[in-house]
């Protein structure tokens, strides 16, 4: 399978509040991967590729969440060792820049992490 990715992913956990647009329904949701575009997020409900949704990150050590409207790529059945729900591809449509800068300097941090672990 070919790698369509423009950027590589981080993994990480993160709690998020997802609305779904077309619904006007939030839930919960858990934030698996993530990088500059998109995310691999765990929801409860299936949806369909196209859906728009507004989520609200909240990043460890920042008291305030991070805000991005994002469409759903793609939607799978989550694995068995995964929590219960569907494994949700999301990309980012809409992200404030000073929001994209928080999220992208807690990523950074949590890889500088890793390498040092990793040595």
């Amino acid at each position: 399978m070919t790698e369509r990715r423009r950027f590589m992913r981080f993994e990480t956990v993160l709690n998020a509040l997802c609305e779904t647009v077309s619904e006007n329904g939030r839930s919960s949701s858990e934030i698996k991967n993530i990088s500059k575009d998109g995310a691999l997020l765990i929801l409860a409900k299936q949806l369909t590729q196209g859906s728009e949704l507004k989520l609200s990150m909240d990043v460890p050590g920042d008291n305030v969440p991070v805000f991005a409207s994002c469409e759903v790529a793609w939607q799978k059945i989550s694995s068995s060792n995964a929590p219960k729900g569907y494994e949700t591809g999301v990309k980012f449509t809409k992200i404030d820049n000073a929001d994209k800068g928080r999220l992208l300097e807690y990523i950074y941090t949590q890889w500088l992490k890793f390498l040092d672990s990793s040595r």
